[in-house]
């Protein structure tokens, strides 16, 4: 395929500025990667990652959107459009991307943690409970996912579920574990 060697050299590039923080470098690189290449659906994945952790919410969503048009639905992809949506304050078109990823992978941590960052929003803290459950079930180092569930657990305690107390002081004890291993 002519100019695929081109592509594929700017898309490196922007894999290497996106391992080194370097957003709107990695951007820009995609950006010349999708110029030669069209019809990726990963280069459009990976701009839409490099805009997102750019704090480029509104054009991480159309390379997202531009990639699932492409033909590139997947649990992650799904995801990080909910997270770009989520960003957007279109919380209703967040949670169904959340929700079509768990259909994709039922066990995707990211997709349930995000679910209950939404549930816990609306303060339905059981439903959140469930979520965040599930995402330190499927990934049990997840520090964020942890650190919601303590404090999902903390609103439950409150409102007089001991399970909950107990649940929030292990959330906490995994929290110091987990911080512990990054020193």
């Amino acid at each position: 395929m002519p100019g695929t060697g081109g592509a594929e050299a700017a898309a490196r590039r922007g894999e290497s500025l996106m391992e080194a923080a370097r957003w709107d470098e990695a951007a820009r690189a995609f950006i010349e990667a999708r110029k030669l290449e069209p019809g990726s659906a990963d280069l459009a994945f990976n701009l839409g990652l490099a805009r997102l952790n750019d704090g480029r919410a509104r054009d991480a969503r159309k390379a997202f959107e531009e990639a699932l048009a492409l033909g590139g639905e997947a649990a992650d992809l799904r995801c990080n459009l909910g997270l770009a949506l989520f960003e957007l304050d279109r919380t209703d078109e967040a949670e169904r991307n959340y929700r079509r990823a768990l259909e994709l992978d039922p066990r995707h941590p990211e997709a349930s943690n995000n679910l209950g960052v939404i549930f816990f929003g609306r303060g339905d803290f059981a439903g959140a409970r469930a979520r965040f459950e599930a995402a330190v079930a499927a990934r049990p180092g997840y520090r964020d996912a942890w650190f919601n569930l303590g404090d999902c657990c903390a609103e439950l305690a409150a409102g007089g579920d001991a399970n909950a107390a107990g649940r929030q002081a292990e959330a906490a004890a995994r929290l110091v574990e987990l911080d512990g291993r990054k020193a």
